[in-house]
């Protein structure tokens, strides 16, 4: 199951509540500005009821009149919805010229005009002078003209939200992508530290991120502790058993010297193999393969020329091993020697950087593997002939020991018909790689000799 993005949920928290902040404030803003066309109309009906009840009278004959009559020109156009009448309730005592022979019912209070259209209207109540009986003047335009008022201010009111939530959108991937910043350089920070490049956390700029920096230095302290207190362990038990072994030997028939030497030899094991085991707990600083293959050669030189075996090194670039240079030369050297022991006229090492990962080859032109041979050669004391010298712990260690690092190794058939060994491990970045080239000539030579002999 993929993991969830911090990054991904903050962005979609923020972008569901800034859609339901501009929905909610284009209903709020809409409700207003509804209420404030509608006012605004109804102010002009208001104040065209109340022209119309200024100029309404009663002459001496009993005759009702308007005059003069509302100069507005809209209610001169014949059933466009701009009317105005005066009734009595039994009867309609003057209209608009628009309403043409229709009016707006008896007692002014019709919902639709004369041509069905839905209409706003302003019913009043009042009395003219020279009679007392109550009147009603109503006032109407067409329910049309609200709406297209809304609809030129909701328009641009929809425009500007909408400019704003882009605006806040974009606000929020820029606050999300500031506040992540120092996320981000923790983690390159962290990188760091596992590829030997710092051995402390730097201090956090942010202070959230302060209290786990301080777990972290703890912890690669408490490891960093740890880890030298097992090697310095380790010591002691090789120290220890030393001299026990050195005893038996002496003491030991002819016979024994071989079992003698395999108990030696598998103690040796389990002694790197416990001190590799620690190597993923502290930083690993970066070590560059040329110089230790260079080493490799140099030791191996005397034993290809005695059999007729050429050795080619050949490395692509600068490629580097984030781990220590003791397990690097141990690892191919085991392969190295196995290739010298087993070929017929020639040996190649070559190292490359690959996708992300250093991958060594040691292949030879020997008799080879066959295919259903090679997983079972790669368990630990397996040999395939007795006849060659050896423990058959060497490509055990090589796997063992690439495992630890978090690498592999497959045996496939080389080109030239022998085995070709392929080792794939970590590989170092580059930022210190120009200080690291001279600190490793000549540094694994010595560890080598100890390193190999230990036959396929």
């Amino acid at each position: 199951m993929k993991p969830a993005s911090i990054r991904g949920r903050l962005l979609l928290a923020s972008g569901v509540l800034t859609l339901l902040a501009l929905g909610l404030s284009w209903f709020v803003l809409s409700a207003l500005l509804e209420g404030f066309v509608t006012r605004r109309l109804t102010a002009e009906l208001v104040a065209d009821a109340r022209g119309i009840m200024a100029a309404a009278d009663w002459d001496q004959r009993g005759g009702f009149s308007v005059a003069p009559p509302p100069a507005d020109p809209r209610f001169e156009q014949p059933l466009a919805g701009f009317y105005w009448q005066v009734a009595d309730g039994s009867a309609v005592l003057a209209r608009a010229p628009a309403l043409l022979t229709g009016d707006l019912g008896r007692d002014g209070a019709a919902p639709l005009g004369p041509g069905g259209a839905a209409l706003m209207a302003h019913r009043e109540a009042f009395t003219a002078p020279g009679d007392g009986r109550p009147l009603f003047v109503t006032v109407t335009l067409p329910a049309a003209e609200r709406d297209r008022e809304l609809a030129s201010v909701r328009g641009p009111l929809g425009w500007s939200l909408a400019v704003l939530g882009l605006a806040l959108v974009v606000a929020q991937l820029l606050a999300v992508r500031t506040g992540l910043v120092e996320l981000s350089r923790f983690v390159r920070a962290v990188a760091r530290i596992r590829g030997g490049e710092a051995e402390r956390l730097p201090p956090p700029r942010a202070a959230e991120l302060m209290p786990l920096a301080a777990e972290l230095d703890h912890l690669l302290a408490t490891n960093a502790a740890t880890l030298e207190r097992t090697r310095a362990q380790a010591g002691d038990l090789a120290h220890a058993l030393k001299t026990p072994l050195a005893v038996l030997a002496n003491r030991a028939q002819p016979e024994d010297a071989l079992l003698i030497a395999r108990m030696e030899q598998m103690i040796q094991w389990h002694l790197k193999r416990s001190r590799a085991a620690g190597a993923g707990l502290v930083q690993q600083g970066p070590t560059p393969v040329g110089p230790v293959l260079d080493d490799i050669a140099l030791v191996l030189t005397p034993e290809a020329r005695r059999r007729g075996v050429a050795l080619a090194i050949r490395v692509e670039g600068n490629p580097a091993f984030r781990g220590d240079a003791e397990d690097l030369a141990e690892m191919i050297g085991n392969l190295a020697e196995n290739a010298v022991k087993w070929a017929e006229a020639s040996v190649e090492i070559a190292a490359r950087q690959a996708g992300g990962v250093l991958v060594v080859e040691v292949c030879d032109d020997g008799p080879g593997i066959p295919e259903a041979d090679r997983a079972e050669l790669l368990r630990r004391g397996v040999r395939l002939d007795e006849a060659k010298p050896g423990h058959g712990l060497g490509l055990a260690i090589v796997a063992d020991r690439a495992s630890l690092y978090g690498g592999d190794i497959m045996l496939t058939a080389a080109p030239s018909g022998g085995l070709c060994a392929r080792l794939v491990l970590p590989v170092a970045g580059e930022a210190r790689m120009s200080r690291m080239q001279g600190a490793h000539q000549g540094a694994v030579s010595q560890r080598i000799g100890s390193s190999t002999g230990k036959g396929r």
